[in-house]
């Protein structure tokens, strides 16, 4: 296996088409998910966000969590939804005009290592699943503290990629594959073990931690969905050979059918106040 594959979501600009369309479709399945849901909506109510906040949605992909909060009952702020992709950016507009929200909403391109923003804009900055896929988390976690206020907070949530795990009628070729989904996905799938060294750091204080497991066994939707949408760019990179992913890919439906998939990961949210 090659030892340097790039993180297709850290360089979103150089995919294709087709890639980008199934990365979208995959963000708002992820974003309905009902247990996923559940795992955003239980941070946003820990933050207890002020109707009239101003809030800072950093690698805001298609906006869901940008939509989300806009749409909260007797939410009256603003949300600013950042990203580097231009389709991303595009998709993120046209879902939140659909939805009613786009009064409420900003979206722009930016770098979450250097965001061009002033200093304590916002009241609150969320990251969600953003740090697994930055080059730098130690650098956009500071850019998160500098654009909040003294006192504001910050909510960071991602999953624990390197717990990722499915089950597979050939176990060998199953973790080789699991492997591989790490590598093209996400820059750093150890990264949420590291929070409560990088959010000192970074200038913030840790005040309290959520974590999730999501397990799907028997049955598999959430995570076939994922392995519907990655496993192809093993073959496509030359990460894998493509007979292996197919073989991969046919054996997770399989299972899902028969009643014996099995897939797992860890999730976890980080909440934490900027230095007054």
């Amino acid at each position: 296996m090659p030892t340097q594959i790039r993180d297709a979501m850290q360089f979103i600009n150089e995919q294709n088409t087709a890639t980008l369309d199934r990365f979208i479709e995959r963000l708002e399945f992820r974003a309905k998910d009902p247990t996923f849901l559940t795992y955003r909506e239980a941070y946003l109510k820990l933050l207890d966000l002020p109707n009239t906040a101003s809030v800072l949605d950093l690698g805001c992909g298609t906006g869901v969590v940008t939509r989300a909060i806009a749409a909260r009952n007797d939410f009256t702020g603003t949300v600013m939804g950042i990203d580097q992709s231009p389709e991303f950016i595009a998709a993120a507009e046209r879902l939140a005009a659909g939805e009613g929200v786009a009064d409420r909403v900003e979206f722009v391109m930016g770098d979450a290592h250097a965001l061009d923003l002033p200093d304590a804009a916002f009241d609150v900055a969320v990251a969600h699943t953003l740090v697994s896929h930055v080059r730098d988390p130690l650098a956009a976690l500071a850019e998160a503290a500098r654009v909040t206020r003294p006192g504001g907070s910050v909510a960071i949530f991602d999953g624990d990629y390197a717990s990722l795990t499915f089950g597979a009628s050939d176990p060998r070729h199953g973790e080789s594959m699991e492997l591989a989904l790490q590598s093209m996905i996400m820059s750093a799938p150890r990264v949420m073990r590291e929070l409560p060294r990088l959010l000192p750091q970074a200038g913030l204080r840790l005040e309290t931690m959520q974590a999730h497991v999501y397990a799907e066994a028997g049955s598999g939707r959430f995570f076939l969905n994922l392995a519907e949408t990655y496993a192809p760019l093993a073959a496509s990179t030359g990460l894998m050979p493509a007979a292996d992913v197919d073989a991969w890919l046919a054996d997770q439906r399989r299972s899902a059918q028969d009643g014996t998939f099995f897939a797992a990961c860890n999730y976890y949210t980080y909440l934490a106040k900027t230095t007054e």
